[in-house]
């Protein structure tokens, strides 16, 4: 298979400030290049990880029923991070949705400006869920609160 992952994620947004603030502010990402109403971040690994570009108002936000982005997850490096990420989410007064144990990543939701739905989690290493006939199978509650 010639695929080896994802290279970026572009957004549509409706205000570029007020995602600035959000995504280089709060989660802490780097903005690397602007080119008129699209601006660039890296997560640090990569070129650029996300873009954002300005659609402006009016604009509507798809429902569940519809086709489109159902959410976007960003790495976090270790629990720790995870954690501290998420106390940050909270002072900031980011809306969660919840934490969840995936069996082979462990995160969180968070919404953005925009009401896109963000994972921000952390891999568990495979040797421990490697030995399960599907680890995609069971999610449980999992709670990142001190």
């Amino acid at each position: 298979m010639a695929l080896t992952g994802i290279n970026h994620i572009v957004l549509k947004v409706k205000d570029l400030e007020a995602s600035d603030y959000f995504y280089r502010e709060i989660l802490g990402m780097r903005q690397v290049g602007k080119r008129d109403k699209m601006w660039f971040y890296s997560a640090g690994n990569h070129h650029h990880d996300l873009a954002l570009v300005e659609v402006g108002n009016p604009t509507t936000v798809p429902q569940m029923p519809q086709t489109g982005l159902f959410h976007l997850c960003f790495n976090v490096s270790d629990e720790s991070a995870l954690a501290e990420l998420h106390d940050r989410t909270k002072t900031f007064g980011v809306t969660i949705l919840g934490a969840v144990d995936h069996t082979i990543m462990r995160s969180f939701y968070v919404l953005d400006p925009d009401r896109h739905v963000i994972e921000l989690g952390v891999d568990i290493p495979q040797a421990e869920w490697a030995h399960l006939s599907d680890p995609f199978g069971r999610d449980v509650a999992y709670s990142l609160d001190n």
